[in-house]
């Protein structure tokens, strides 16, 4: 297990070596994209908890932690497949890189008012707005597609997409 766990990571050194500085920084995006979402997501009930107590009434059903938690993150996941496509029509009128900018620049600030948050409609707000600038996904794989030869593309959304499991698999431990 020690020597195949060796070899992988000499053929992966080997391989980063031949990533180009432009698509590392995209890769960096991705991967930094699914690591904020998802350490904050294993933290949503202790905050519904914190700021909603055992629950809250709505139209006269009792909406109890966990579905409460469950809206919340839904929210994030609706409002990026809404604003995927707004961000992707965004950056071809304006360019991807001031797409991306202003998107994580959103996503940013929607983390910081998640961390203050005070009550759950704060907190249900600050991941629409994260979710909405998260839906740069579609900014990103355009980029990689502009930006790499025709025989690299592949191997370049590889990457990209191994970026962003890496951010899904560790934001958690995070």
């Amino acid at each position: 297990l020690g020597a195949i766990a060796a070899a992988l990571l000499y053929v992966l050194g080997k391989e980063l070596r031949k990533i180009p500085p432009k698509l590392m920084v995209l890769m960096a995006t991705a991967f930094m994209d699914m690591v904020g979402l998802l350490m904050v997501v294993p933290l949503l009930p202790f905050y519904v908890k914190k700021l909603g107590g055992e629950g809250v009434m709505f139209l006269g059903m009792h909406l109890g932690i966990g579905i409460l938690s469950g809206l919340i993150a839904s929210a994030f996941t609706v409002a990026q497949l809404l604003s995927s496509p707004m961000w992707g029509r965004f950056s071809d009128k304006f360019g991807r890189r001031p797409a991306l900018l202003i998107a994580l620049g959103a996503a940013g600030i929607a983390y910081l008012v998640f961390g203050f948050a005070e009550s759950l409609w704060v907190l249900f707000l600050s991941l629409i707005v994260q979710g909405a600038g998260g839906g740069t996904v579609v900014v990103i794989q355009a980029y990689v597609a502009d930006s790499t030869e025709p025989e690299q593309r592949a191997r370049a959304l590889g990457w990209l997409s191994a970026a962003t499991n890496l951010g899904v698999a560790l934001g958690p431990v995070v």
